[in-house]
């Protein structure tokens, strides 16, 4: 009798198991493909009501979140220990979801600013890379956070993006008649990173900084100024009129990549859009702005097409993410597109835009499953 019991106990689990089973045979990309940005009216939000947005994140198959960890905020004082607070409330907010924080670690304090232009870079690495190591000792394996949170499963940091645009002057001026030379100081950056990231975490990925319009030839400049051997991950902002021209600017940094012989490093599409302007700005001056933003409709369509191509393209590019720009934006104002991009509109209170929805579709299908508020399978 007992051996029956446990026949039919043991049947009974594999049968539990099946669809669990065929759920993870369905799905077609790597953890993480799906992401967004954490950031302008969603990091603005009062924090009472952002725990709801990281679970609808969660249902809506989000699996990865790129985010600033602003070294500005963190240590406004030199000699000061960082201020840990905004930070570890993201890592929680993740954690507790199954989505994986790729965080941005930029914007020089003005005690550290080589001179006082908004996108000074810092005047001495270590500086930096002091501020990158306390936030690895902090997320990584084995870190303070995770002895602190025990009723966290801990879920180290292990992905580091160093800076973000560096070859705009918005994020790293370059001061004097060189325009060039912010590729050598940020390869100077990126190398004294990579060694002190690993120098607590040998197994950390490093992500190069995002590069943005023709991603393609400001990836040569970095090979020209020495950036092999610094990087794991190479990442681009790319924003265009149409969802192939996505696949095309990976295409050709895929190009570059193979002509410096690093072939097998993957690509990050770590922001993209179309914002859902029309109707409700001026005309955009630029005529590729016209062609890019578009209405609530064709936001969803593009964005539909934009990850079925990803899918589709994924192992031929070694393509392993593509972010959305953003999860939330005001849909206010006349100056900023980007106010028009947010898959969740903010005002008072969230409101899911139609661009939502086809996200979440094209993420189950992608996935395999439909997603819990904790980010598992339900």
């Amino acid at each position: 009798m007992r051996r029956a019991v446990l026949l039919t106990v043991a049947a009974l689990a594999v049968l539990a198991a099946m669809p669990i089973a065929a759920e993870a045979a369905r799905r077609h990309v790597p953890y993480a493909f799906y992401g967004v940005m954490w950031d302008r009216a969603a990091a603005r939000a009062p924090e009472s009501l952002q725990p709801e947005q990281w679970d609808l994140m969660a249902r809506s198959g989000v699996e990865s979140v790129r985010t600033p960890f602003s070294w500005a905020r963190a240590q406004p004082a030199g000699g000061e220990v960082p201020d840990f607070t905004n930070t570890d409330r993201l890592v929680a907010l993740a954690t507790a979801r199954h989505i994986r924080l790729l965080p941005i670690v930029y914007q020089t304090p003005r005690w550290a600013e080589r001179d006082s232009h908004p996108g000074s870079p810092p005047a001495q690495i270590e500086a930096y890379t002091a501020y990158l190591e306390a936030l690895v000792r902090r997320y990584g394996p084995g870190g303070t956070f995770w002895q602190e949170h025990p009723e966290l499963r801990a879920r180290p940091l292990r992905e580091w993006q160093i800076w973000n645009e560096p070859h705009l002057d918005a994020y790293w001026h370059v001061p004097g008649a060189d325009k060039t030379a912010w590729a050598r100081e940020y390869v100077a950056l990126l190398r004294a990173s990579k060694q002190a990231i690993e120098s607590i975490d040998p197994g950390a990925t490093i992500v190069l900084a995002a590069l943005a319009d023709a991603s393609w030839k400001i990836l040569t400049q970095l090979y020209r100024a020495g950036v092999r051997g610094s990087f794991d991950v190479a990442a681009i902002n790319i924003f265009t009129a149409r969802p192939g021209f996505v696949m095309a600017a990976s295409r050709l940094v895929r190009r570059v990549l193979r002509r410096e012989r690093d072939p097998r490093k993957p690509i990050w599409v770590t922001e993209t859009t179309f914002p859902a302007g029309k109707g409700r700005v001026s005309r955009p001056p630029l005529s590729w702005q016209q062609n890019w933003y578009t209405t609530d409709r064709g936001m969803a369509t593009r964005l539909r097409t934009l990850y079925r191509l990803g899918v589709r393209n994924r192992r031929r590019l070694r393509l392993n993410r593509i972010y959305w720009y953003t999860w939330a934006s005001t849909y206010t104002g006349q100056n900023d597109l980007f106010d028009y991009a947010g898959l969740v509109h903010f005002g008072d209170v969230f409101s899911a835009r139609p661009a939502l929805g086809a996200y979440a579709a094209s993420a189950r299908r992608a996935q395999g499953c439909r997603k819990t508020v904790i980010g598992t399978c339900g």
